[in-house]
């Protein structure tokens, strides 16, 4: 049986009036916009639209493997298969291997496969052997990359399937 214990929330109350403060912490969460790609600037994710994070102690592999959100995604892990998104940012340490397709791709980390996306960036440390099909690409100074490049032909080879 739950039961509440009002000393306890007199005591938080006034914890709380009495306490410093405090900024919320910075969140490395989807790309917006970068102002310089050398060192990025990040906006979260609209408010209506969640963010899911798959951190750094999760590892994901299958055969025919599809990651789907309508939000953004922070992958900080490590994944072996297909990734649709509206966002999807690949942070620093993490590697994913299969084709990514996002309105907005930001690679950190490491990439082996191919993106698809409307605007693709590669930051200062990602090493990327992909083929690219963009509308919009940024190659931050630093970046490793390896692959081919290609403008896409219409939206909907930049589009992400998340049905």
């Amino acid at each position: 049986m739950f039961s509440r214990d009002s000393r306890a929330e007199t005591r938080a109350e006034t914890a709380k009036s009495n306490a410093t403060p405090v900024a919320p912490p910075r969140f490395s969460g989807p790309i917006g916009v970068v102002a310089n790609t050398a060192t990025p600037s990040y906006q979260t994710a609209a408010a209506d639209r969640p963010t899911s994070i798959l951190g750094p102690d999760i590892s994901i592999y299958g055969q025919q493997l599809i990651l789907k959100t309508k939000g953004s995604l922070l992958i900080q892990g490590h994944i072996e298969g297909d990734v649709h998104g509206e966002s999807v940012t690949v942070d620093d340490g993490a590697h994913v291997k299969g084709i990514i397709t996002a309105r907005t791709i930001a690679i950190q980390g490491g990439v082996k496969g191919e993106l698809k996306g409307s605007n693709v960036i590669l930051h200062e440390h990602s090493v990327v052997e992909a083929n690219i099909v963009q509308e919009r690409l940024t190659v931050a100074e630093g970046a490793h990359f390896e692959g081919s490049v290609k403008k896409a032909k219409d939206a909907s080879e930049v589009t992400p399937d998340l049905s």
